[in-house]
């Protein structure tokens, strides 16, 4: 039961359609896919030209797959994926960017923590490779008239700072937020200044960076979870409790009078286990070192001699 509820909790409803970008309106695919509408859901905030990759796509039109324009690669799943330059300085002297945008079956719930990932990888006919690959959520559409394909002045909820120079294996692009309210549409791109972006060249002194990317994921991970409950689990919440919650590098855990500790289990927002502890001294009360934890959300399971109870916790 527990693998169902882990599994339930941390991979809830995707609010981002078409997240691998298999929805086209045919295998005649060009280049700036995005840009010219071809693919379902997702669109464009600026004149920039996000590509989409698929499959049945002619290898004459050059956005084919495996082998296409920018590198030779099979998706991180299904039949296709996406592509965009996070990087260019070029043009006598001009920045560019691309950006792809999509609007969310629903909108985010304020005070609600969200996780969002996606999938990248660079293109291994690419010659340089840079980091900040971000996920910038906004309460409505975007779009910046047409000609301008420079940098979007937003500061985005997640940003990746790791620099991606990987051109076989595909690498998670992750983060969680709180989100304020009413967040509904997605943008995917690097918002920061060539200042402030670090680069790498991998062969020659090329100027552009061009990134796959697959496996967009939003959903909330802090939402309400009962319909999750299982046999042995405990529903009274006021037979547990964690403090502090958020908390740095110690929590405490307490139990009612009736019940008495015994081993407790950390999981992290994918359903990993990330800690396991003996049971706490105390009996009713205990305290646990979370100080190794990595920033972010964490859920923790508590197993007491009348069953389990779940509880979730933010690490700062």
């Amino acid at each position: 039961m527990l693998n169902l509820f882990l599994h339930d909790l941390a991979f809830s409803q995707n609010l981002v359609p078409n997240p691998g970008f298999e929805i086209i309106d045919s295998c005649n695919l060009h280049v700036g896919a995005i840009f010219y509408g071809q693919v379902s859901y997702w669109d464009k905030p600026t004149w920039g030209s996000p590509d989409a990759f698929n499959a049945c796509t002619p290898l004459i039109n050059s956005v084919s797959v495996p082998s296409n324009t920018f590198g030779f690669q099979y998706p991180h799943s299904g039949n296709g994926y996406a592509g965009e330059t996070f990087y260019s300085h070029c043009c006598a002297g001009s920045v560019v960017r691309e950006y792809m945008q999509v609007e969310l079956d629903t909108a985010l719930i304020a005070q609600q923590v969200y996780c969002a990932s996606y999938y990248i990888v660079l293109g291994n006919k690419i010659k340089i490779a840079n980091n900040n690959f971000g996920m910038y959520f906004s309460n409505t559409h975007v779009y910046i008239g047409a000609s301008f394909n420079g940098i979007l002045n937003f500061i985005p909820q997640i940003n990746d700072t790791n620099i991606v120079t990987d051109t076989l294996s595909w690498k998670l692009i992750s983060g969680n937020f709180i989100a304020q309210g009413g967040e509904r549409y997605l943008i995917i791109g690097n918002f920061y200044a060539d200042s402030l972006t670090d680069t790498v060249p991998i062969i020659g002194t090329d100027n552009e960076s061009y990134y796959y990317i697959d496996d967009v994921n939003v959903h909330c991970c802090s939402c309400d979870t009962t319909s999750h409950i299982g046999i042995n689990e405990i529903t009274d919440i006021n037979t547990l409790t964690i403090s502090p919650n958020p908390a740095n590098s110690e929590i405490k855990i307490t139990t009612n009078d009736n019940l008495k500790l015994g081993e407790v289990k950390i999981y992290n927002s994918i359903g990993a286990c990330v800690l396991l502890s003996p049971p706490l001294r105390g009996g009713k009360e205990g305290l646990l070192d979370i100080s190794s934890l990595p920033q972010g959300l964490y859920f923790i399971e508590v197993i007491t001699h009348k069953g389990i109870q779940r509880k979730k916790f933010v690490k700062q």
